[in-house]
């Protein structure tokens, strides 16, 4: 390879793989742009991200490690959390700019940032319009989730989420200390707090107000177009984000196409997580609802940023990823789109936060044409976490013992060989239930698909599928192949336990809360010695 590619990971939210034409043909929503960014690169068929949840799956994403083995065993951040990347953890981010890569991540973080908190006498309500009385429930907040390495929704945070933090003071620990020259973004999804712009380490304007709704529905779509309660900056507005975030990836194209260096930019897009607030181009551009205008907003998107990248001359020799975080939410209003004839997981088990293949199959798109040729095709497995390990090979980087622990080089796919990438991929969903699977098996040791909260008994082997030919997961055969579910637990206690599912040095895993206790893995032998070794 004699020039480097730029690359532009688009990472959207939320997106069901039945939401694009070219991956559904009976999707009532016509992604043209997106179809052209399949038809002139690849199609990942049986691409996953290793999480059926957002902040997990960023992580793997990025760090090409599963998410499960992070701080991180269940659920999402907050908004207003700490970071979840560790101190000295190798990102794509680094991988690139260990290269001579200019960097950028552009939208949605939710990877948490180290705010200077506040101490909770020191916040001032009556600075927000309100009262300590009026937004207090009685929680206990001596210890709370997303603070001194807690990641634990047993631990309550603010009622009223981002008020605990001085937006006078830098952001310590962010997307500028994982590798990223530059950011420009919110802290979360477009539906959670603080409600404030972020230009690197900074925000664009301090929050002076409250807003929002408690205790947000976010099962079903009866509050669709609303968000959470938290605090909020002058400068921000919901239904604005996403094109802020648009315009802004294209200024940074610009800016970057004209240096001599190679650049990456990262862009976590807000779409299509709720509130589902669609631009006014994009409005009644679907024809079949507001969550349809949305999709169709993503779709204006891509073709923009394709536009711009000829407009430079630079399309190929851009590396372009299409995917999404996760399944479609609820809150795209399952039963009224299946009413008109469109599924957002298309022929798939399951939504956001379920093990089954709705949660995590994603529509995965790569354009690269100085590599992958037109049209092409893979029903081979992978997973997120792979582009780590793929990218490393193809700019010729020899990766450390512990770095990219979960990733596996695609990059044979990439140059139109059908062959087997990898061998197993192992995913999470909502409460932290795993799944592991291969061509022909996924072992579900989660009950009831995992979507919802923890309760005693969620955990174990509790559904089996011969996934080659029962991809919709219809038939549970668990207990006519004992032989093959213990082969599948073997396999997944090893990863568990070595930290890592490539060969290497045996690492270590995090705790999640000062007892350690990951119910996710209560099954396995020696649980208990077990959790003893987690750092």
């Amino acid at each position: 390879m004699n020039k480097k590619p730029n690359v532009i990971v688009m990472f959207l939210d939320d997106l069901g793989i039945g939401d694009i034409s070219c991956f559904n043909a009976n999707s009532k929503i016509h992604t043209k742009n997106i179809d052209a960014l399949a038809a002139g690169g690849m199609k990942f068929e049986n691409s996953h991200a290793s999480s059926s949840l957002c902040s997990p799956s960023r992580y793997s994403l990025l760090t090409g490690r599963y998410n499960w083995r992070s701080r991180l065993k269940y659920i999402v951040l907050n908004g207003d959390s700490a970071s979840l990347i560790e101190e000295g953890r190798q990102t794509l981010a680094h991988l690139f700019k260990g290269e001579g890569y200019q960097t950028a991540a552009i939208g949605k973080w939710h990877l948490g940032m180290d705010w200077e908190f506040l101490a909770e006498e020191d916040i001032d309500y009556e600075f927000y319009g309100i009262t300590k009385d009026s937004y207090d429930d009685g929680r206990d907040l001596s210890v709370m989730n997303g603070r001194n390495g807690i990641f634990d929704q047993k631990y309550r945070t603010h009622l009223v989420e981002g008020i605990g933090i001085d937006y006078t003071k830098p952001i310590r620990f962010g997307p500028n200390q994982v590798g990223f020259d530059y950011f420009f973004g919110t802290t979360a999804s477009l539906d959670q707090p603080p409600y404030v712009y972020i230009e690197n380490d900074r925000v664009t304007m301090v929050p002076t107000r409250v807003t929002g709704v408690s205790k947000l529905n976010r099962g079903s779509d009866k509050q669709q177009q609303e968000w959470e309660l938290g605090v909020i900056a002058d400068d921000y507005n919901h239904r604005e984000c996403p094109e802020v975030m648009q315009r802004k990836v294209l200024e940074t194209i610009d800016r970057f196409s004209g240096e001599d260096r190679p650049f990456f930019i990262y862009y976590p897009s807000h779409l299509v997580h709720g509130p589902i607030l669609p631009a006014e181009p994009d409005v009644g551009s679907s024809g079949i609802g507001i969550y349809g205008d949305f999709v169709m907003q993503v779709d204006r998107y891509v073709g923009e940023i394709v536009a711009k990248l000829k407009e430079k001359n630079i399309f190929e020799d851009t590396i372009f990823v299409f995917t999404s975080d996760n399944g479609a939410s609820a809150v795209c209003g399952y039963p009224h789109l299946l009413s008109l004839g469109h599924n957002p997981s298309h022929i798939y088990r399951g939504r956001k936060a379920d093990i089954w293949e709705g949660g995590h199959r994603e529509p995965t798109i790569i354009s690269y044409p100085r590599l992958i040729k037109e049209n092409g095709t893979t029903n081979q497995l992978v997973c997120h976490c792979d582009l780590y390990r793929t990218f490393a090979e193809l700019l010729g980087i020899v990766l450390g013992d512990g770095e990219g622990e979960d990733s596996i080089s695609n990059l044979a796919l990439w140059k139109g060989e059908d062959v087997p990438v990898r061998e197993y991929i192992v995913h999470s969903c909502g409460n932290g239930g795993l799944s592991i699977r291969n061509d022909k098996w996924k072992l579900n040791v989660v009950k009831d698909g995992g979507g919802a909260w923890n309760d005693a008994g969620s955990f174990g082997p509790f559904e089996l599928f011969a996934i080659d030919c029962d991809v919709e997961e219809h038939h549970n055969i668990i207990g006519d192949k004992p032989e093959v579910v213990k082969e599948l637990l073997s396999v997944l206690e090893k990863y568990i336990r070595d930290g890592r599912s490539t060969p290497g040095g045996v690492q270590a895993n995090e705790r999640n809360n000062p007892d350690g206790h990951w119910e996710a893995i209560g099954w396995m032998p020696g649980y208990e010695d077990y959790l003893k070794t987690l750092k």
